[in-house]
């Protein structure tokens, strides 16, 4: 008996866990761990450390070493020498088969190079574009879960008031029937009565078709099913400080991950004019080699050996004395290049500020529109009201409580679609000013029911 207590407790312990409502933070959580999108951006992102490290590397010292081991021959003749006192004499060296070793190693570092100096900067940017980048794909997760979120929602109130007018006009179709029966009814009534059923149920059917599709992206982005969602509140609110619409265009400018991502790429590109100049530049580095060359074997004049040791320590100069004019070239081209991504950037601030103009718009326009779609519905529910009422004395027709029935759900959907707009606003504004992230989606999350 314990076991089977036991047994239902977690069974109940898991259908409450399961059917728990969610919300935005929830979801937002979830796609973080699944969406595909932001596991490749995080990989991205992670990669800028690495760059970091090369930038560093350019300017440490490498090292090299080598080794041969073969067979080989050496023929050399010294005249004119002296040794032991003696005036102009000659030595000649054969070896010409024996077994030859070599042995070398080398440092060297670079001191003055301004193509390493380009490269090195270049690498530095690309970390920060990857910043960027990351921080742009957090914010695409989050508009892409919001939106998918109130899809949802949205989908399934709208069903919701659709299935309310099907059931009203269901009944009225059985009203004008028994009515038809007895003859207080004429046929036409009941016509027109059924065809409105059937495209109120052809509304429904549709309705039902797009919920199913959002709920398959909902469930893709976030990994499990959408269950009891909650939605924005039945009240009016407005959650953002609405300041002057040029201090949030201002702010995009300023913060938005697009346009430092096309200020980064500017400077990269201007880096690369730099490091294609330096094809023209004086380099310096620090130099350390050391060689060994071991030769043994038969010669001419019997057994034979030749060793020649070599190393230094010192300065590496090297000076281009001429391109034929294609450093030059190169260089014209990259800074072209600065100017086209320059006015790129341009482009992309306009279009940046109509977003940003757009949402703070519609944010600021929304409470008084709220308002009106609000007295809208009430002014519908009352009409609604009183045309049920004065269809049950005959003295409005069904077409007209048909047609009151639809004016009503139509004024509730609108105050519904609103609010959800309103909250997608919200994060729009954000989101074009660049500041958009968990704080921002946490405001939004913290609203609904």
């Amino acid at each position: 008996m314990k076991r089977l207590r036991l047994i239902a407790a977690l069974t109940l312990a898991s259908i409450t866990s399961t059917t728990h409502a969610a919300d935005l933070m929830s979801a937002w959580q979830a796609a973080q761990t699944r969406d595909p999108e932001i596991a490749a951006a995080r990989a991205l992102h992670q990669q800028a450390a690495f760059r970091l490290e090369q930038a560093k590397a350019l300017w440490e010292p490498t090292l090299s070493a080598g080794g041969t081991v073969g067979v080989g021959g050496a023929d050399s003749r010294t005249k004119g020498a002296e040794a032991m006192g003696q005036n102009d004499v000659t030595f000649k060296t054969n070896v010409y088969l024996g077994a030859l070793t070599r042995a070398s190693i080398g440092a060297q570092k670079a001191w003055i190079s301004p193509e390493r100096e380009a490269q090195s900067k270049q690498l530095e940017i690309s970390a920060q574009i990857a910043d960027a980048q990351w921080q742009q794909a957090q914010q695409n997760l989050i508009m892409h879960t919001a939106q998918r979120y109130f899809d949802v929602v949205g989908a399934e109130l709208k069903l919701n008031s659709l299935q309310r007018q099907e059931k009203a006009v269901q009944q009225a179709a059985n009203e004008i029937k028994k009515r038809q029966a007895i003859g207080d009814a004429s046929v036409m009534d009941v016509q027109e009565t059924i065809a409105n059923l059937f495209e109120i149920q052809a509304q429904v059917l549709t309705q039902e078709n797009n919920l199913a599709m959002m709920k398959v992206a909902y469930r893709q982005l976030v990994g499990q099913a959408p269950t009891q969602l909650l939605a924005p509140p039945n009240l009016s609110f407005t959650y953002v400080n609405l300041v002057d619409a040029n201090i949030w265009v201002q702010q995009s400018k300023q913060q938005s991950p697009s346009l430092k991502i096309m200020r980064l790429q500017q400077a990269i590109q201007g880096q690369e004019a730099k490091r294609i100049k330096a094809g023209n530049a004086m380099t310096v580095d620090w130099v350390a080699q050391a060689q060994l060359d071991r030769l043994s074997g038969l010669g001419m004049h019997g057994s034979a050996s030749n060793q020649l040791a070599q190393y230094m320590v010192g300065m590496q100069i090297n000076v281009p004395l001429s391109t034929g004019g294609m450093v030059e070239s190169r260089e014209r081209e990259a800074l072209k290049q600065v100017e086209k991504l320059r006015y790129d950037q341009e482009a992309a601030e306009q279009v940046i500020e109509q977003r940003v103009r757009d949402a703070w718009q519609s944010l600021s326009s929304a409470p008084a529109r709220l308002q009106a779609l609000t007295q809208s519905e009430k002014a519908s529910k009352a009409r609604l009201a009183a045309t049920r009422k004065a269809h049950r004395t005959g003295a409005r027709t069904t077409n007209e409580l048909l047609g009151a029935e639809h004016d009503a759900t139509q004024a509730e959907l609108a105050v519904m679609q609103l609010r959800i707009q309103t909250a997608i606003d919200q994060l729009r504004l954000f989101a074009a000013s660049g500041d958009l992230g968990e704080a921002q989606l946490s405001q939004v999350n913290a609203l609904l029911k």
